[in-house]
């Protein structure tokens, strides 16, 4: 039975299969039982048939035909999905015994492989961008999120008409997550035996205390950094780029290193 994509296929298709199997079953029960006295004459076996949900019957067929080939000249239509099975004094039989013998059981299974395509949302979150240009504590959202969207294709098994399995065979994203982005005040990291020294007089000293101040020569921001030395302490991009927090937390860690010798004529002021 091939598998169907639309949700009205289904339905449909399990209302052609119990009427055709109502169909068959009346014309198991109403023509085929008179005419076992003809398949007697050929060795003909007695079987009970049971197709889907409808009621068992009993039918005369030709010996060790295979349950599939009894139900398809009963009328019964039977795919590849279709589950069949025989069952012998009670117990199910497989391989070369599911050939029918006298007085086995067939049962029929009517199973539907149906696909459903459906759309999730995927969670944006949110990206927090720790800053010492808002007071410590303080947020501000600088960008809102956007939700993703993914494409779930799930496969349904259906018995019967009942839903008895689903799993999902295909995921795609069909547009990316956008997450949050929020920045977070925090105080200036500290240095250990650095806070106690007086940076604003050293900033107002380098710079005249502008965090932006670039000397031609090459040297940035409230501690006149050269590029090299601003790297040295983990600085990226510009000091100017950077906050006044940040560049004084790369002064105090220089000062750390090297004490007061970056700053051979404002240092004494530290």
């Amino acid at each position: 039975m091939r598998a169907t994509t639309t949700p009205t296929q289904p339905a449909a298709r399990s209302v052609r299969r119990r009427v055709a199997a109502s169909t068959a079953v009346a014309a198991l029960a109403l023509g085929l039982v008179p005419a076992s006295a003809t398949a007697a004459e050929a060795d003909a076996v007695a079987v009970r048939v049971k197709v889907a949900d409808q009621p068992a019957v009993a039918v005369a067929t030709a010996p060790r035909v295979w349950p599939g080939k009894l139900l398809e000249a009963q009328g019964v239509p039977v795919d590849g999905n279709d589950l069949v099975k025989v069952v012998r004094d009670g117990r199910k039989v497989t391989g070369a015994k599911k050939r029918v013998r006298e007085g086995d059981v067939v049962k029929m299974t009517d199973v539907e492989k149906v696909r459903k395509a459906t759309r999730e949302r995927v969670r944006a979150g949110t990206v927090e961008i720790f800053t010492t240009k808002l007071k410590p504590g303080k947020r501000k959202v600088v960008r809102e999120g956007r939700p993703g969207v993914r494409k779930v294709v799930k496969l349904k098994t259906l018995h019967n008409g009942e839903q008895v399995r689903s799993r999902v065979v295909q995921k795609k994203l069909v547009r990316d997550a956008r997450p949050r982005r929020v920045l977070v005040g925090r105080k200036p990291f500290t240095v250990p035996g650095t806070d106690g020294l007086n940076w604003g007089a050293l900033a107002n000293c380098e710079s005249g205390g502008n965090p932006n101040a670039v000397n031609p020569a090459g040297y940035y921001g409230l501690y006149q950094f050269d590029i090299g030395t601003w790297r040295s302490v983990g600085g990226s991009g510009l000091p100017t780029s950077a906050s006044a927090g940040e560049q004084t937390y790369r002064a105090k860690l220089l000062y750390k290193q090297r004490g007061r010798s970056p700053w051979p004529n404002c240092g004494r002021l530290l």
